[in-house]
């Protein structure tokens, strides 16, 4: 079994809510076209999803997530090293409300797999000017 299979049984034995696979299938063909210079995540949980988001950036790409809950943050640190993406994908602990004007970045693509009732509040401060092509996913 690959490691981003281990990564996915124990998050589905433990209960944790990862991206499935027809929506990760879904999000692929984007993220294909596009080859996305930056990715934001809210919610990363246990890094799964951001690890499957990583291929499909361009060579200079990033992925940023945030998660709130530091038990989380620590296994999702452990899983990025593991699959050696720790140069692609940076997690911050806390409230997306409050880290994303301190991340001060503007994303091609944001996923959101975490409080709905703040996309609003989300979305002003992370999506790129008008002009530029982006994509929002809610899982």
């Amino acid at each position: 079994m690959e490691m981003l299979d281990k990564i996915k049984q124990k998050a589905l034995e433990e209960h944790i809510p990862i991206i499935m696979d027809d929506t990760l299938e879904v999000i692929a063909k984007y993220l294909t076209k596009m080859r996305p210079e930056r990715i934001l995540e809210i919610g990363t949980a246990v890094g799964y999803s951001a690890i499957c988001f990583s291929k499909y950036l361009n060579d200079d790409g990033v992925i940023d997530t945030i998660e709130r809950d530091g038990k989380r943050v620590k296994e999702a640190e452990v899983n990025i090293k593991k699959m050696n993406l720790g140069n692609k994908i940076n997690i911050y602990e806390g409230d997306a409300v409050e880290i994303l004007p301190i991340i001060n970045q503007k994303y091609d693509a944001v996923f959101i797999d975490a409080a709905k009732g703040k996309i609003s509040l989300f979305s002003k401060r992370s999506f790129k000017d008008d002009k530029t092509k982006w994509y929002y996913f809610c899982g």
